[in-house]
């Protein structure tokens, strides 16, 4: 998936977003916003949610400073799929304002 920062800074703009949110929650978001485009990465040809959710959390780790958000622990949370994982917990800084 090619990464578009706008639209993430759009996602940890999104009321929908808590203050403090997992990577779970920002697929989430990014999903409910960007259907279309999140589906068409989950094609079996592109590798399915991992190949799709690992560099989404890259992306975030990598443009912390860019998006205002700062990488609070790793928590335990359920995946799409219902599975317990650990998965980056977040917190915007400046109110997510960018």
């Amino acid at each position: 998936m090619k990464m578009d920062i706008e639209k993430f800074k759009k996602v940890i703009r999104s009321e929908k977003l808590p203050v403090r949110f997992s990577s779970h929650e920002f697929i989430q978001e990014y999903c409910n916003l960007f259907e279309e485009n999140y589906i068409r990465n989950l094609l079996p040809e592109r590798g399915g949610y991992r190949k799709l959710h690992g560099p989404i959390g890259s992306y975030l780790r990598r443009k912390e400073m860019e998006l205002g958000i700062r990488k609070i622990n790793a928590i335990p949370d359920k995946n799409v799929k219902g599975n317990m994982t650990k998965c980056a917990l977040w917190e915007k800084i400046n109110n997510g304002k960018l």
